[in-house]
């Protein structure tokens, strides 16, 4: 596969959902003037030429295919391996986009669903068509979006399959340390009053994937036109497009552009004067309106403040220390080791490193969903500098593995597995497979789609209310006057 296509792909992949969004969700001159100015995007942003001499041959992509749908299964899409808690929720929307009109509105009180469906749209589409609600269609459009996002890996590190793994498991070092620390002093790990870890990619399957695998390919596509392509307002249209797939990777790859093009441009300010860089700036911007105003209609009733203004500071510093001082320094050691600090993109990354470190500091959700799902935008972009630099410095040192500085990085690469190697573990013994052969000895029960009339419910009955909240809209907003079809 050629980087163009992959390209097109990636943008297409991102796009789809955001045109089923703006037929459904908006007014008939809305839509039309949506749907026409993202086709024009999506036909201006087509590649033809390529800025990478690697390509991926059909063995490969053969190779990711396999290891894609394997990810994808055992991340419990689909129903056919164990499922983490939020599968309630994940099924549950699923479930509500399929048996209910576009734009969705609750029942209940009558009042618009607000919330960031893009991982489901085409699938539910899809499911209407066939009249269930389809854990296949799910499943296999999961695993696309998985296989684009790996392609890009694999050709950024000349299709190192090593590099592959070490980006799967970046991250979660601080946990397992965690983990082994209070079981030294003989105490028992215990779920924090709210979140403040980084997690591994192929751990964040099992919790996030609707808004891991666009985050995989919109971080690829930045990484692709700023060190590639030297051109990073080109990945606008895409930083754009995942709106509605999840609202807080968006806003800090917002910040992330930003800071791409200030670090790009800084020279030279007036190249946006020119009729294509303001194009590609001006016109996703102005696509985006609509879009805004739905998810502003959104009544904010979640927790937030700064980390500290939390009760009780002594835990939840001592849990920050593992989780997230831990893995920085970590992630800066190999940063060290790889001589990225003194490189061509030492700015970038130094930059990344502090809006990490930004991001931490501040909660937001109950479970403190802003940092859990804000710094993989961060995590993802940085781990590819690193990986790519990585597979460089593989294949100048043939021998790496036996030098003491390559240590360090082996013993990072073994304890980040920890975490989601267990969950695989469970995965592979908790499935449909091992229930049909065993059913005496292993209980797998897949969260239903159906149980509730719809998510709100679902919200109040398995959360609470006040979670369930956040999934309205306001009443008399400015898209239910103006906007909603």
């Amino acid at each position: 596969m050629k980087t163009t296509v992959l390209r097109n792909l990636s943008l297409g992949y991102l796009l789809l959902p955001n045109l089923i969004f703006s037929i459904s969700w908006f007014r008939m001159p809305i839509s039309v003037c949506l749907v026409v100015g993202l086709v024009a995007m999506y036909v201006l942003s087509y590649r033809r030429e390529k800025t990478l001499k690697t390509d991926l041959a059909t063995r490969h992509m053969v190779e990711v295919a396999f290891i894609s749908l394997a990810i994808i299964a055992f991340s419990g899409i689909g129903g056919f391996c164990f499922q983490a808690f939020d599968f309630w929720a994940h099924n549950s929307k699923y479930y509500t986009l399929y048996n209910q009109s576009w734009p969705v509105t609750f029942k209940e009180n009558g009042r618009y669903a607000c919330h960031y469906f893009g991982f489901f749209l085409v699938p539910a589409l899809i499911s209407k068509g066939l009249g269930e609600p389809s854990g296949i269609a799910l499943y296999l459009w999961a695993s696309i979006g998985l296989f684009i996002g790996i392609c890009w890996i694999l050709i950024f590190t000349q299709r190192s399959y090593l590099a592959l793994v070490f980006f799967l498991s970046l991250g979660g070092i601080g946990h397992v340390t965690k983990v082994l620390f209070l079981h030294a002093i003989g105490l028992n790990y215990h779920v924090p009053p709210f979140f403040t870890e980084i997690w591994p990619v192929l751990y964040q399957t099992q919790w996030a994937p609707n808004q891991l695998i666009p985050i995989i390919i919109v971080s690829c596509m930045l990484f692709h036109d700023y060190v590639y392509d030297k051109k990073p307002e080109k990945s606008f249209l895409a930083v754009i497009s995942i709106f509605i797939w999840g609202i807080f990777p968006s806003i800090v790859f917002v910040i992330i552009f930003g800071i791409l093009i200030v670090l790009r441009y800084y020279k030279q300010p007036e190249y946006f004067l020119k009729p294509r860089p303001m194009l590609d700036l001006f016109l996703p911007g102005l696509l985006f309106i609509p879009t805004f105003f739905f998810f502003l209609q959104g009544k904010s009733s979640v927790i937030s403040g700064f980390i500290w203004q939390f009760n009780p500071r002594n835990e939840i510093a001592f849990h920050y220390f593992f989780g997230v001082v831990i893995d920085l320094a970590v992630l800066y050691g190999i940063v060290l080791i790889l001589k990225l600090h003194r490189g061509q993109y030492a700015n970038v990354i130094h930059a990344l490193f502090l809006l990490l470190i930004a991001i931490s500091l501040f909660r937001m959700g109950k479970w403190n969903d802003w940092f859990l799902r804000g710094s993989t935008p961060v995590l993802t972009l940085l781990s590819l500098f690193i990986l790519h630099r990585f597979a460089e410095w593989v294949k100048e040192y043939p021998g790496w593995y036996k030098m003491r500085i390559a240590y360090p990085i082996i013993i990072f690469l073994v304890l980040g597995l920890v975490v989601p190697l267990s969950h695989i573990k469970r995965a592979l013994t908790e499935n449909v497979v091992t229930h049909s052969l065993f059913p005496d000895k292993v209980k797998f029960t897949p969260y239903p789609y159906n149980q509730y009339e719809d998510f709100y419910q679902l919200g109040k009955a398995i959360y609470s209310q006040q979670e369930a909240n956040q999934f309205l809209g306001q009443k008399g907003s400015f898209y239910e006057m103006y906007l909603a079809r």
